[in-house]
């Protein structure tokens, strides 16, 4: 069930960031449309492939890196990109670059705030020590570092078309 509320976050959180990228460039506001359908999908797709390896991983600490690197990281960072293509808007890569980041530290720090009142208070156990709780901040920015290289060279002053169109 904790999976599945982490999917809904991720695609609740790319039509917010959909929105919330244009007004806070003043740019137009796009309609979503059928980019944004495929850009959900992706998110599903990805989030369910990386809850795959992580429930296949033996170890549980690895397990619990691989969600917080690939998830918290790399997909959070995924879907500030695909807000950012989709809606069109005009972007320096440096800006997506400082922006998507905070953007997604912010939703791991939130991320490990759920986990300590789910665990406090709702009975669910995430962590065996405190130091989980940086170790799970420390894989979410090797996720976001990764996901630099990888995305920041497709965002262009066109909302995140190729540089080269």
């Amino acid at each position: 069930m904790y999976l599945l509320t982490i999917t809904a976050s991720l695609v609740a959180a790319y039509f917010i960031l959909y929105a919330f990228f244009p007004f806070f460039f003043g740019q137009k506001l796009e309609r979503p449309g059928a980019r944004s359908i495929i850009s959900v999908l992706i998110i599903v797709i990805l989030s369910f492939a990386g809850y795959a390896v992580v429930l296949h991983t033996r170890d549980l600490e690895m397990g619990n890196r691989i969600l917080h690197g690939f998830g918290g990281g790399f997909v959070a960072f995924l879907v500030c990109f695909l807000a950012v293509r989709d809606s069109r808007i005009s972007i320096t890569k440096f800006q997506f670059a400082v922006l998507g980041s905070l953007i997604v530290t912010g939703l791991g720090v939130a991320n490990e705030i759920v986990e300590y009142f789910l665990q406090n208070y709702g009975g669910m156990v995430f962590l065996r020590t405190t130091n989980d709780t940086w170790l799970d901040l420390m894989s979410n920015t090797v996720g976001i570092i990764i996901a630099l290289a990888v995305l920041v060279p497709f965002v262009g002053r066109k909302g995140g078309e190729s540089s080269s169109s």
